[in-house]
């Protein structure tokens, strides 16, 4: 009993490819290949159901289509020519490729389980993150998800070395060894109580903010380069009182003392309606651009869970 279903099921999976290849691949690649593999335009026939003619014909037309001969017509059958072995590599390429996708079909159609592996900035796992995760997990309840929390360097690093399949980090670097796979425009903002003397301005600049104690993030955020940077072109000196590698630390700081700090909205979105922070925005030309950028590694084939966390993504306007 189980030999006769397991050969229906065999079966039935060789069909499901066969109808994959050839409905996919042109005639004349399949009459081609059929003759690689059997050495003979008769038995290519047997296997393909068509008169010799037919396949004839193909072959002569891909021929003429390549300008190069694919076969040496010999008294024992047909012999691949070095064109030939050339092109039966390609056509085992296609085949593996279709092969691929219909796995990647069938995955896609049930997401049943997987998991997504993120390295993430500190900003955007307040709320960002979990919403878009909570969002994807409600359509697969299946997929786990693995998110590390890193600064700006840290973070393309696992993403290159395969430690993260894909990235969110606060203005990354052009690098060859990363694709940029979209963009969440997240301009920088002056963060401080509501009875701060700063409070009330929709707008400060760099200017503004001279002898101003801040409390900023250290080195490893791309927050702190890109407030020096402003800071730097404005040729305004910053006051640094406080220092730390955790963006909560330093919201709860601001929270309680006249210190100012420098975050995207997506970090204190939910302070600010609760009223607890105050903000106002940046007037400088690279923190008004700023992105938290979304990467996954050059080279790397990403797990079906993390293509389609990444088109979960785009699905929410995202890019």
């Amino acid at each position: 009993m189980h030999c006769v279903e397991d050969g229906t099921k065999l079966a039935g999976e060789l069909l499901n490819v066969f109808y994959l290849r050839y409905m996919l691949q042109p005639v004349s690649l399949q009459y081609f290949e059929a003759v690689a593999r059997n050495g003979s335009i008769r038995q290519a026939c047997d296997k393909l159901f068509v008169a010799p003619s037919a396949v004839s014909r193909q072959i002569v037309n891909l021929e003429k289509e390549l300008s190069a001969e694919l076969f040496e017509r010999t008294p024992h059958g047909m012999a691949l020519t070095a064109a030939g072995e050339v092109l039966l590599r390609y056509v085992d390429s296609i085949n593996g490729h279709l092969q691929c996708a219909r796995s990647e079909i069938e995955d896609l159609s049930t997401l049943a389980q997987g998991t997504v592996r993120i390295a993430a900035t500190e900003g955007t796992i307040f709320d960002f993150l979990p919403a878009k995760v909570a969002s994807f997990i409600k359509q697969h309840p299946g997929i786990q998800f693995k998110v590390n929390t890193l600064g700006t360097h840290q973070i393309t690093e696992q993403v290159v070395t395969d430690a993260a399949e894909i990235g969110l980090v606060f203005g990354v670097s052009s690098r060859d060894d990363l694709i940029l796979r979209g963009r969440v425009s997240n301009s920088m903002r002056v963060i401080m109580r509501p009875g701060h003397p700063l409070a009330g301005r929709d707008s400060l600049a760099m200017t503004d903010l001279v002898g101003v104690p801040m409390a900023l993030p250290d080195r490893t955020f791309g927050i702190r380069r890109l407030v020096e940077r402003a800071a730097q072109a404005a040729k305004v000196p910053l006051k640094i009182q406080h220092e730390s590698n955790s963006l909560h630390f330093i919201k709860s700081l601001v929270q309680n003392c006249d210190v100012v700090g420098f975050m995207p909205r997506i970090t204190f979105a939910r302070e600010e309606v609760a009223g607890s922070i105050v903000s106002a925005e940046l007037r400088d030309p690279v923190c008004e651009q700023a992105t938290v950028d979304i990467v996954t590694a050059r080279g790397h084939k990403l797990s079906t869970a993390a293509r389609s966390f990444l088109r979960h993504l785009a699905s929410e306007e995202m890019f």
